[in-house]
């Protein structure tokens, strides 16, 4: 009873009390045992972007657009039933995919999951649509989201969030960590059950201070494994593994990638990746920041065949801005974006082109 009083009185808190947490408060319940809390998140930017295409040695210009998009904004509820367990909720606004609503923004879960620890900080429970073991990890180094994605993410190799079973923890007195998951695989965009699991991993070492050495894997149907009729459809699978070296302090980081990522499962892609990418903070608010990425990538055919005979197609990426912070949780950066794949579809002469530069911004509470 007392437990249902509780949860009654924090969502009624919940309603009444957000205004004040816009206002600058994030802790809107707190009885001592258990609390509510409040956050949100959200990127805008103002830009001019060009994409040109080139086919069979003519190049056409497909769409230039100027001005201001939603990247993204997130609302973020987090109940602490005591030190142990906690609850998160997080809503997630964007620019909308395809047919729904009729309005060019939609509103989707992101998160939404339970969390406990089990045995200390070493081994902790996460039940419901919560993070993958990677991305967010990578971009916490990087915090530059909201300018560009991580390789993983911005290249479709993984999904930043999916529904299942994960644990983590930290092992060697902090030294290491781990953090396993079981997960539906097709995403936060699509959490529908198929016929068989994603398993995704991550195992981070800190030798010493602000050295990290990061190793992924991910084995999977990426949600397309189907059976109906007594056929299975969709049998082929994702395999994918990934090492990253970072190093830094608090007014700079710099980092590699390495990405071998065999996709039979959604994208039929052999594709190996290599990335560099850098922040810096040079004082008063201002820094630097950097990205290189590029793919070289084969396909395979619908039976999961390497296509012999072909170009690799070539995809190189990079993006410089300078940022500034004028105050805490405010952050912008004036940059400059390029994408460019030759040997497009693994065609000789065909290529692709995207720009894109303006402001970016990220402002949270």
């Amino acid at each position: 009873m007392k437990a249902t009083i509780k949860s009654i009185a924090a969502l009624a808190m919940f309603a009444f009390a957000a205004p004040a947490a816009f206002a600058g408060g994030v802790n809107v319940y707190d009885d001592g045992e258990s609390k509510l809390k409040l956050g949100g998140k959200v990127f805008v930017d103002g830009t001019s972007f060009k994409s040109d295409q080139t086919v069979a040695g003519t190049t056409t210009t497909l769409s230039k657009t100027q001005g201001f998009n939603l990247g993204r904004a997130y609302l973020t509820a987090k109940y602490y039933f005591d030190k142990n367990w906690m609850m998160r909720v997080t809503t997630d606004a964007a620019l909308e995919n395809g047919a729904g609503l009729g309005k060019r923004t939609n509103v989707f879960v992101k998160y939404a999951y339970v969390e406990g620890k089990l045995y200390g900080k070493a081994l902790e429970l996460r039940l419901g649509i919560s993070h993958n073991p990677w991305i967010d990890y990578e971009q916490g180094l990087w915090k530059h989201r909201y300018f560009t994605k991580v390789t993983a993410d911005q290249f479709g190799y993984d999904d930043s969030s999916d529904i299942g079973v994960g644990f983590k923890g930290e092992l060697l007195d902090g030294m290491a960590e781990y953090w396993v998951t079981a997960v539906n695989g097709g995403g936060y965009g699509n959490i529908s059950q198929s016929n068989g699991l994603d398993y995704k991993s991550r195992l981070s070492i800190f030798p010493i201070e602000g050295l990290t050495i990061d190793l992924g894997y991910n084995n999977g149907f990426r949600g397309k494994k189907t059976f109906a009729n007594n056929v299975s459809t969709n049998p082929l699978k994702q395999s994918m593994y990934q090492i990253m070296v970072t190093y830094g302090a608090k007014d700079y980081r710099v980092g590699v990638n390495y990405i071998a990522n065999q996709d039979k499962a959604k994208a039929l892609v052999d594709a190996k990746t290599m990335a560099a990418w850098g922040w810096v903070n040079v004082g008063s608010g201002v820094g630097l920041v950097a990205r290189y990425e590029q793919e070289k990538s084969n396909t395979f055919t619908a039976l999961g065949a390497k296509v012999t005979g072909q170009p690799k197609q070539v995809r190189t990426r990079y993006a410089a801005g300078i940022s500034y912070d004028p105050v805490k949780h405010v952050n912008l950066t004036l940059g400059y974006i390029s994408d460019k794949t030759t040997a497009r579809a693994n065609v000789t002469g065909d290529s692709a082109k995207t720009t894109q530069f303006g402001l970016w911004s990220e402002f949270k509470y």
